[in-house]
């Protein structure tokens, strides 16, 4: 099945949306007098935009195929736990605050899986991929633990974990989205052997 050829417009409003979701976090952290059904409202549709980018880039046709290759469950899963946030923001803010938490591990492993794969590409800062994707897996936790210690704040540490999960997105998205066209420079670089090592490209 072919993918739609939409790399540099799923590019773009992912940048964006998590450009959004980075502001929002900010904006959390800023202005603390947001009341449960505020804050809910607020979450629940920044994932459920973030969820629908993530989609559309696992549909796009990325020569890398690394920064969306495993966007359609983790947007799917974004899209879930938005539409739930709508519902039960009234009743528990905290089991809100623990699911993108969850969230937030879960894309911090991805980020891992991404990493590795980058070096493999031979993409020359995956170290630095990875080591952000382990910022995330970091907060992530620090999220789920939050509510079960007085050290921690749930909801400061829920905003900065959408102020790094949105910046680290923004830039390994913008980092590793690469066109098509630019598929020759690539093998020429790297010497790649097209059929072992590159993705096929259903184009062709």
């Amino acid at each position: 099945m072919k993918k739609f050829d939409i790399v540099k417009e799923a590019k773009i409003i992912n940048i964006i949306i998590y450009s959004c979701m980075a502001a929002v976090g900010l904006f959390l952290l800023l202005f603390t007098g947001l009341t449960s059904v505020q804050e809910a409202i607020i979450i629940s549709v920044l994932c459920i935009l973030a969820g629908g980018a993530k989609i559309l880039g696992y549909f796009s046709n990325d020569l890398y195929r690394l920064a969306f290759q495993f966007d359609f469950a983790t947007g799917l899963f974004l899209i879930i736990i938005g539409i739930i946030f709508l519902f039960t923001g009234l009743q528990d803010s905290q089991a809100n605050e623990k699911m993108f938490g969850i969230y937030v591990f879960i894309d911090g492993l991805m980020k891992l899986q991404i990493a590795f794969d980058a070096k493999k590409f031979g993409i020359n800062k995956w170290f630095i991929i990875m080591m952000t994707a382990l910022l995330l897996v970091g907060i992530g936790i620090m999220t789920l633990l939050a509510p079960y210690t007085k050290q921690l704040s749930l909801f400061v540490v829920t905003a900065a974990a959408m102020i790094l999960d949105g910046l680290v997105n923004i830039w390994i998205t913008a980092y590793t989205v690469r066109i098509r066209a630019r598929k020759k420079n690539l093998e020429e670089r790297f010497g790649l052997d097209e059929k072992r090592n590159m993705p096929e490209d259903p184009q062709e």
